[in-house]
């Protein structure tokens, strides 16, 4: 009989990643962080950003918009941490939210802890993963391209 690993996470919402986005930077190509808001502040799509560039130093703000409008979570720039297969394009927003997906996307047995008080179960990260990214068959696919993306973005 084999051994079937198992892969728990949490339901989580797509905001308990986005306070840190990783971007390239719109001037030397490096690696960036957009820092957004603070812990307690507020709601994740309605904070003031800040870009900086860990390699060159450039740095870019982004105030707070009027109560009511959103804002490009990434300041106009593509997330840095793109697995690219065959299927389509698996995308976290910094090492934190990969490691996240990884973790789940590798278990031959995945759950997923309800969702907090008052949380939305179908509103959480993983149940907003595509199909083929789940699907098991694409599984050793699509943890190589994690693994890849981590080799040459991080």
């Amino acid at each position: 009989m084999s051994q079937t690993s198992r892969s728990r996470v949490a339901a989580l919402p797509p905001e308990a990643f986005g306070r840190r986005l990783l971007v390239d930077c719109p001037a030397c190509g490096g690696k960036a962080v957009i820092h957004v808001g603070e812990p307690g502040e507020r709601p994740v799509d309605a904070a003031a950003r800040r870009l900086v560039c860990e390699a060159c130093g450039l740095t870019r703000d982004q105030p707070a918009p009027p109560m009511g409008v959103i804002l490009d979570p990434f300041m106009g720039r593509a997330p840095r941490l793109c697995a690219e297969t065959r299927h389509g394009f698996l995308v976290a927003w910094n090492e934190d939210h990969l490691d996240y997906l990884e973790r789940y996307l590798a278990g031959g047995l995945r759950e997923e802890t309800p969702a907090p008080e008052g949380g939305v179960r179908n509103a959480s990260i993983v149940s907003r993963l595509p199909a083929w990214a789940k699907a098991a068959k694409n599984r050793d696919e699509v943890l190589k391209a994690i693994a890849r993306v981590r080799r040459e973005k991080l």
